[in-house]
């Protein structure tokens, strides 16, 4: 498809980074319901999340960078609905480390910054990551999970 063959669809660039954005926020949304559908532990859910997560950007490379790098970009009732759906998404993994918290099985890190340093783990892999040398996206999640728990979680 040529470039002005894109606009025909859409009627600018504003709509169109909105609908990468929107449909990548719904589409994480929606598969980590289905990840934790079911699911009562926390950590068990943490998994599943972080799971979810690598296996949509691994999949989805160029939408992730248009994630990342542009977040800010939109404007008006554009960011109001990217920003609600980004919100629901850090509440989700929020609620999650809350209720590791609650647990006491966390150390003594605020969970806001706990939130933060997952994602800020998880949304930088579209800079380096390649399944040839990096193995299967089920791997890196496997590694994000140890590394992660493994500096959060109070030893047993």
């Amino acid at each position: 498809m040529s470039l002005a063959g894109l606009y025909y669809y859409f009627k600018g660039k504003d709509e169109i980074l909105f609908d990468i954005q929107h449909e990548s926020f719904r589409t994480l949304l929606e598969s980590h319901a289905e990840a934790l559908a079911g699911v009562k532990e926390p950590k068990e859910k943490l998994r599943r999340i972080v799971g979810a997560h690598i296996a949509f950007f691994a999949s989805n490379i160029p939408q992730m960078k248009v994630l990342s790098r542009e977040s800010e970009q939109l404007t008006g009732k554009y960011a109001e609905r990217v920003g609600e759906l980004r919100r629901r998404y850090v509440r989700l993994v929020r609620g999650v480390l809350d209720e590791l918290s609650e647990s006491h099985a966390l150390k003594d890190v605020p969970v806001g910054t706990a939130v933060f340093l997952l994602f800020g783990m998880m949304n930088w892999l579209y800079t380096w990551y390649d399944p040839a040398k990096d193995g299967t996206p089920e791997k890196l999640a496997e590694a994000v999970q140890e590394i992660f728990l493994g500096g959060i979680l109070k030893p047993r």
